[in-house]
């Protein structure tokens, strides 16, 4: 570091002050392939929400000339008033309880409270959440359903009665309890944070003047995390109005449940094969009916940061967070949590597991258990498409993590490292694709698709993987770039510095000082958008054809057509993968952590 100290002592004055000033500022400013990498993905994320709003004034296809406002005046007819915005709002509503319901009581539990086997429990939340949601939904149609339901089937023989009406199907109540379990943890995390740094100060206040537990919790403690909350709901009321599979398999693709987000999809991929029945301008009309809720939410989310300082909790003063001592009630938690992960994950995935083994669904009995087969897992890989499916699942995995670190490292080390006047403006649009649904995102890549047909045929885009992966890269690129901010701001800029002055370009500082020392983060990133893009369903589902198809589209497609054993095999496969990748997920960031933290002991001692 005597280098650093000498260029921080010779910019104080004089003529090699100045001369080595003027080197280690041209030895600053971004080199092409970090800005033109940074602007390139930022000005698609730009141009893709663009192209929604062009679709709805386009007449016809999206390269036909003109404009209209007849999209909107047929969108706007009575079912869209008295059904479709109807459902959405329930649906959307619906997940927001149930959500509430389980999250915020599993936060207390599991961050303020002495409850046995917490760390355990956290964990189990986040296995939970790498659960596809289409999986729990075909869990618990199976689970509950007026025709098939397993637990109708129970009730009905302990009742005496032929038919229960309990389903999760067909009505959008129903969705959002689906879709209120699959979220939670989600919330969850994102209200355990604040929860966890409350100053036990206030809450000892609260108590000498009298007031009791429930009443310190309800009146001090959750009002001081209320933005964690709000931002929660307002995550987990876009993240519900813009998921497509969970409503679909649901009953909005009979269309008894239709919700903006599968009318989006059928105006666009309609079940006919007559193309004329393609209604794009409808599309980009509901693309921005989905996107147009989440940005006035989070407008009010704004409006409540700028009241930050009623919320603050941590000052100057040393404190220590306390944890609450259950008592007897602590059976009561353990029942509450155990009862969230019954069903948000144990019921839907025993079930799942119980159709795989089995040629058709059928109670438990001594009779099931002889029936109990592989066969269809014997039969998967013919029934999903080959080789060719897992492969492209391969390729798509591991293609979108790669361009989405690539892409993220380099907007993250624009922002961080230097002075472009438009650094800030540049990780809001990053952060974009958090705000806006990607099924906006699917529907304006699958209008691009058009255009390069038309216009540059030679181009192999429209039906291709390279289509979805750009989609996934988009949509993925929020979560990359907030991971690799946070890295590199724990990265002092004086070892950059070193390099520099020794001739090293941008280029080589990033990949070969800055890479090795945020690896641990980029392992983590990389893995994670890895699992999220296997598990991914909406985009891909939109944007596939017969070339492009991955092993989440086949098995939806499965389940569609009535293969519910062979379907329940791929989803239990699935799940496995998974829980394989965040082992090696947790394994590898470990591993990587202890043998840098040796290092530095050894760098340290040196």
């Amino acid at each position: 570091m005597q280098e650093v100290q000498a260029i921080k002592q010779a910019r104080g004055s004089g003529p090699a002050a100045r001369g080595l000033k003027g080197a280690i500022g041209r030895a600053e400013i971004p080199n092409l392939i970090p800005l033109t990498s940074s602007w390139l993905i930022l000005l698609l994320i730009v141009s893709q929400l663009l192209f929604v709003f062009y679709m709805t004034f386009v007449p016809g296809l999206p390269t036909d000339p003109g404009w209209t406002l007849k999209h909107w005046t047929n969108v706007m007819h009575t079912r869209m008033l008295t059904k479709v915005i109807p459902n959405t709002v329930v649906v959307g509503f619906g997940t927001i309880l149930v959500a509430t319901f389980f999250a915020l009581p599993l936060a207390w539990l599991l961050n303020r409270t002495s409850l046995p086997f917490r760390n355990t429990f956290i964990t189990l939340m986040a296995v939970a959440v790498i659960v596809p949601g289409f999986l729990k939904a075909m869990g618990w149609i199976m689970l509950l359903n007026e025709r098939i339901g397993l637990v109708n089937k129970a009730i009905g023989a302990l009742l005496g009665i032929a038919r229960i009406p309990l389903s999760v199907t067909d009505n959008p109540w129903g969705i959002g309890w689906v879709m209120g379990l699959m979220l939670t943890p989600t919330m969850f995390f994102l209200v355990s944070g604040p929860m966890r740094a409350l100053d036990p100060a206030l809450e000892e206040a609260a108590e000498v003047a009298g007031n009791s537990e429930w009443s310190i919790t309800w009146r001090v403690s959750l009002p001081l995390i209320w933005p964690a909350i709000l931002a929660g709901i307002i995550y987990t009321f876009m993240t519900a109005i813009s998921v497509f599979e969970v409503p679909a398999l649901l009953g909005a693709a009979s269309g008894k449940v239709p919700v903006l987000a599968t009318e989006l999809f059928y105006a666009v991929r309609p079940s006919g094969p007559d193309v004329a029945d393609l209604a794009y301008g409808a599309g980009g009309v509901y693309g921005l009916l989905i996107a147009l809720p989440s940005l006035v939410a989070l407008y009010f989310y704004l409006r409540s940061l700028t009241q930050a300082r009623r919320y603050e909790v941590i000052t100057g003063k040393a404190y220590r967070p306390r944890d609450i001592d259950l008592g007897p009630l602590k059976w009561l938690g353990l029942g509450f949590v155990g009862l969230y992960l019954l069903l948000a994950v144990i019921l839907p995935l025993l079930v799942l597991f119980w159709a795989s083994v089995l040629p058709y669904l059928q109670m438990p009995s001594a009779e099931a258990l002889s029936k109990v087969s592989l066969v269809n897992y014997r039969d998967l890989l013919a029934a999903i498409g080959g080789m060719s499916i897992l492969w492209n699942t391969v390729i798509l995995t591991v293609s979108v993590a790669l361009l989405v670190l690539f892409f993220s490292l380099m907007v993250s080390w624009v922002v961080v490292r230097t002075q472009t006047r438009f650094a800030k403006t540049m990780d809001i649009i990053a952060m974009l694709p958090h705000a806006i649904p990607g099924l906006a995102f699917a529907f304006a890549l699958a209008m691009l698709a058009i255009f390069v047909a038309k216009w540059f045929p030679s181009v192999p885009f429209q039906g291709t993987l390279g289509i979805i992966v750009l989609a996934n890269v988009i949509t993925k690129i929020a979560y990359g770039t907030r991971i690799t901010n946070a890295a590199l701001v724990q990265v002092q800029a004086d070892l950059e510095e070193c390099a520099q002055l020794c001739g090293a370009r941008n280029l080589t500082v990033i990949f070969r000082v800055l890479m090795p020392l945020i690896k641990p983060s980029l392992v983590f990133a990389g893995l994670w958008t890895c699992l999220l893009t296997f598990r991914e369903v909406t985009l891909t589902l939109f944007l596939a054809e017969s070339h492009n198809r991955v092993l989440a589209v086949s098995i939806w497609q499965l389940w569609q057509s009535g293969n519910v054993g062979t379907a329940a095999a791929g989803g239990v496969i699935m799940v496995l993968v998974m829980s394989v990748m965040v082992f090696a997920m947790l394994k590898l960031a470990g591993g990587i952590l202890i043998e840098q933290r040796r290092v530095g002991l050894t760098n340290v001692r040196g």
